[in-house]
C-alpha cells in the first residue's frame, strides 16, 4: 500500500468518525425530553419491564399508585427511548451547635425529588440519553426550588457514572449479613432484664404509625422523611412494620432471604436476626441495615449551590 492509499485511508477514517460524532450530536438534537402523558403510560411499562424485568404487578402497582405526572420521558422519531420518575421527598437537616458533643438544634426541612426506575432503551445507551434526561429533570427541579435530586445507585459502575454527572455520595449505611443460624444463635439468652427468645413476639404496625415512629427517632439526625402514602406504598408490594421494644423496623422476604431494609432503635443486630429466625425459620439468610458509615447507599445532586450539611444522611427505602 502506497503513502498515498494510506493518506486517502485515513481521510476517509476520519470522515467515518466524524459522521458518527456528527450523527450522535444531531441525534441528540431531535431527542424530546419531557413529563410523560397519561397516553404513554403502556410504552413506559413495556421500557421499564425490558431494562429491570420488574413483575408486571409491581409495575402496575407502581404506576397505579404514583401515576405517570411525574415521571420524565425522553422520545425520538415518537418512541420513548428512556425514562426516570420523580418522586417528591423532604431532606431533615439538624445543624450541630457543638461539635464536640454533637447536639442538635433548629430542623431544617428541605425539598427534594428522588430519581427512580431511570432506564434507557438498549439500542440507545451510550449516546448521552440518560445523561441528556437528567440534565432535563435537574434543571426543573431547580427552577421549581427543590434543593437537589437523589437517587440510589445499583452497583459501583452506576456510582461512577453519576459521580460524573455531578452527583455526589450523601447517604450511608451499615449492612450486616446472616449466613446461618450458628451466627447469631445463644445471643438473646435470658436475664433479669430480658425476655427469653420463645416470649418474643413481633408488634407489626399500620404504616402510618410506623412513619410516625420513625420522625420521633430520628429528629435528631439528617434523614429523608418519607411521608405516610410512600409507606402504605411499601406496604402494599409486601414490606412489613414492626415495633419491638424501643425499636422499630422494616423488612421484607424472598428468594430464601428476608431483608431489614432499616433497623432504628436499640437492639442490635445479633438480637433482631434471632427474633425473625425464630418467627421465620424457612429463611436461611438474613440482612439488616441501620445508619451508619460503612456503605453509601445514596448520592445526591445538590441545586443552586446549596451546601452540604456535611454529615451523611439516613436513607433507606430506596426500593432497590
Amino acid at each position: 500500500m502506497t503513502e498515498e492509499s494510506l493518506h486517502i485511508l485515513a481521510i476517509t477514517s476520519s470522515n467515518h468518525t466524524f459522521r458518527i460524532l456528527k450523527y450522535c450530536i444531531l441525534g441528540l438534537k431531535k431527542m424530546l425530553n419531557r413529563k410523560a402523558t397519561k397516553y404513554e403510560v403502556s410504552e413506559i411499562k413495556k421500557l421499564w419491564n425490558e431494562v429491570f424485568g420488574d413483575s408486571d404487578d409491581y409495575i402496575n402497582r407502581f404506576i397505579t399508585h404514583f401515576g405517570v405526572k411525574n415521571c420524565y420521558v425522553s422520545k425520538k422519531n415518537k418512541e420513548i427511548v428512556a425514562i426516570a420518575f420523580t418522586i417528591p421527598t423532604t431532606f431533615s437537616i439538624n445543624e450541630v451547635q457543638d461539635s464536640k458533643i454533637q447536639k442538635f438544634k433548629d430542623l431544617k426541612i428541605q425539598r427534594l425529588l428522588y430519581l427512580y426506575a431511570c432506564a434507557t432503551h438498549p439500542d440507545y445507551r451510550g449516546q448521552g440519553v440518560m445523561k441528556s434526561l437528567l440534565a432535563t429533570v435537574y434543571k426543573n427541579a431547580c427552577d421549581e426550588d427543590y434543593t437537589g435530586i437523589f437517587l440510589y445507585a445499583a452497583n459501583q459502575f452506576l456510582a461512577n457514572y453519576y459521580r460524573k454527572l455531578g452527583f455526589e455520595d450523601c447517604f450511608f449505611r451499615n449492612h450486616s449479613f446472616y449466613y446461618n443460624r450458628k451466627e447469631y444463635k445463644g445471643s438473646t439468652k435470658n436475664t433479669k432484664n430480658e425476655l427469653s427468645l420463645r416470649s418474643l413476639r413481633l408488634n407489626i404496625i399500620p404504616p402510618e404509625l410506623y412513619q410516625k415512629k420513625r420522625v420521633r427517632i430520628l429528629n435528631n439526625s439528617c434523614f429523608i422523611n418519607w411521608n405516610e402514602d410512600f409507606f402504605r406504598f411499601l406496604n402494599q408490594t409486601g414490606i412489613q412494620f414492626c415495633e419491638y421494644e424501643n425499636s422499630i423496623f422494616s423488612f421484607r422476604t424472598g428468594f430464601n432471604n428476608i431483608i431489614v431494609d432499616e433497623l432504628l432503635g436499640k437492639i442490635s443486630h445479633n438480637k433482631l436476626a434471632s427474633l425473625l429466625s425464630e418467627h421465620l425459620p424457612e429463611f436461611e439468610v438474613i440482612h439488616i441495615r441501620s445508619m451508619g458509615n460503612d456503605f453509601c447507599s445514596g448520592q445526591i445532586k445538590w441545586c443552586n449551590d446549596f451546601k452540604n450539611p456535611d454529615k451523611s444522611g439516613w436513607f433507606a427505602f430506596a426500593m432497590e
